[in-house]
Order: C-alpha cells, then sequence, then structure tokens
C-alpha cells in the first residue's frame, strides 16, 4: 500500500503478526511513543526515570494477554496489545492499546493491523476510546463496520474501570 505522498510513492509491504519474545523492547519504546503522543488526553505523568512505565511484562505474563506488531519492509511500525478485561460484556477479548506511528498512518497499516488482530481472536469484543480521542473513533467505526457488516454496538460507558465509547461486536 502506498504511504503518504510525503514519506514514499513506492507499496511497501506491511505484515502484521503475534508478537514473538523478541519484539518486546522494541513494543516497549513504542508504547512509550503511544503515551506521550495522548499525554495531552490521558492524565499521566513520567515517572523519575523519564518514563511513561507501562509494564508490557506484567501484561505478558497474564492469561489471555496477546501482543500483535505491524512491520513496514520489516521496520515496526505499530502494536496492538489484547486482554480480557472486558467493559460491557460477560467475556470476551478487549482492545487495551493500539497504536501506529505517524509516519505510517493513513496508508493501510493501521487498518491491517487491526483486522489481524481482531481476526486473530475470534468471538465477543470490545474496542473503546477515551472521550476526547475523536481520531481513534474516527478511525475505528469504519474498520470494525467493514469487518462485521456494520453489526456493531456503540455504547457509552460513564462509570466504572474504563470511561469512554465502547464498541460491541462478534468476530467469526
Amino acid at each position: 500500500m502506498p504511504l503518504a505522498a510525503n514519506h514514499s510513492d513506492v507499496h511497501d509491504a506491511i505484515t502484521c503478526r503475534r508478537a514473538l519474545p523478541e519484539d518486546y523492547p522494541a513494543l516497549g519504546r513504542m508504547l512509550e511513543l503511544y503515551q506521550y503522543e495522548l499525554s495531552d488526553i490521558w492524565d499521566q505523568d513520567l515517572s523519575p526515570q523519564g518514563e511513561y512505565g507501562y509494564d508490557l511484562t506484567e501484561h505478558a505474563r497474564a492469561e489471555r494477554f496477546f501482543a500483535h506488531v505491524a512491520l513496514v519492509d520489516g521496520r515496526y511500525a505499530g502494536f496492538a496489545l489484547v486482554g480480557p478485561a472486558v467493559v460491557t460484556q460477560a467475556e470476551g477479548q478487549w482492545m487495551e492499546q493500539f497504536f501506529v506511528m505517524k509516519k505510517y498512518r493513513r496508508a493501510g497499516v493501521g487498518t491491517a493491523l487491526a483486522q489481524h488482530t481482531l481476526r486473530g481472536h475470534p468471538g465477543p469484543w470490545e474496542v473503546g476510546q477515551i472521550p476526547d480521542n475523536l481520531a481513534a473513533s474516527a478511525f475505528w467505526r469504519p474498520v470494525i463496520g467493514g469487518l462485521t457488516s456494520g453489526q456493531f454496538e456503540e455504547v457509552q460507558v460513564t462509570e466504572g474501570w474504563w470511561q469512554g465509547r465502547v464498541q460491541r461486536f462478534s468476530v467469526a
């Protein structure tokens, strides 16, 4: 798929796969970029070590936790983290974090990673967006709609451990 004109006008190879142990250092660094990017709408501060400090190792040991990566021409371009902590249903998968580096946005990488991740875990799903992340909602609605032929429900969660918009759907 072509990248934005200011980055490349050739077709680049997009690879999406489940993360391997050797991907975790890069995943950790991309998580720092992700948290920085959301720092204006997600209230968090740096640790004394100068990091946001998302504890990926704790999540990696959790039952039903999965990490996926997207690569463009073999270079890291994004990630998806999946867990079982659903918000509005009794069971299913929850998209914990999803990130595509700015260089690769609007080039099909996010859609490819989302489809790969969702199809890789059949069954009920929830994908949520914090209230001020309008770009995420604009991305997820057509991706989920395309994958489910429009068969999804969107709810607003205002109480509990997580609050915001949530799309509920099932992947065969």
